[in-house]
């Protein structure tokens, strides 16, 4: 919603940046009438001691800026098919987000599990290659026997393929 927003306002002509910049900016606005609520992800923040989706968004989406983003348009220039760049740009976040779906399911155990089989994808070269997909099937597997999907990042690869989208082409 933050990054809709941030799009209409800027009238469909941002950069990236830009966009995650505007939206960092009303995600910092005080809104009294948020409701109190306190969700597994903001218990999973409190208890790991992590930052949640809201830093993330105050922050200007970093994971999107900083590794979402910069890993979709690499392995789309290596060469990779649509499916396999999202594949690749979704393992980008998963090398560092502490999601908190899945630190509510697995603990941090589960979660440096995600992080170093996410890690193990990128350094095989990514989806598009037959030892990256094959990295990618030892982290499903992993992740499946603890139950555990990454929302989290799923959500962030949505914004990032979001801005991809409607960002003033830069690339």
């Amino acid at each position: 919603g933050l990054l809709v927003s941030a799009a209409a306002m800027r009238g469909g002509e941002a950069s990236s940046d830009q966009l995650c910049t505007r939206a960092a900016e009303l995600a910092c606005l005080p809104d009294r009438h948020a409701p109190k609520i306190f969700s597994k992800g903001l218990r999973a923040v409190h208890r790991f001691q992590v930052p949640g989706a809201r830093e993330e968004a105050q922050q200007g989406f970093p994971h999107i800026t900083q590794l979402a983003l910069p890993q979709l348009l690499l392995s789309r220039r290596a060469g990779a098919d649509e499916t396999e760049a999202r594949l690749d740009a979704l393992m980008a976040i998963l090398t560092s987000l502490s999601d908190t779906c899945v630190l509510n399911r697995a603990g941090m155990p589960g979660l440096l599990t995600l992080q170093r089989g996410a890690q193990a994808v990128l350094q095989a070269g990514g989806v598009a290659q037959a030892a990256g997909r094959q990295a990618l099937q030892q982290l499903d597997s992993a992740m499946l026997a603890l139950n555990a999907s990454p929302g989290g990042a799923a959500d962030l690869l949505a914004a990032t393929l979001f801005i991809d989208r409607v960002s003033i082409a830069t690339h």
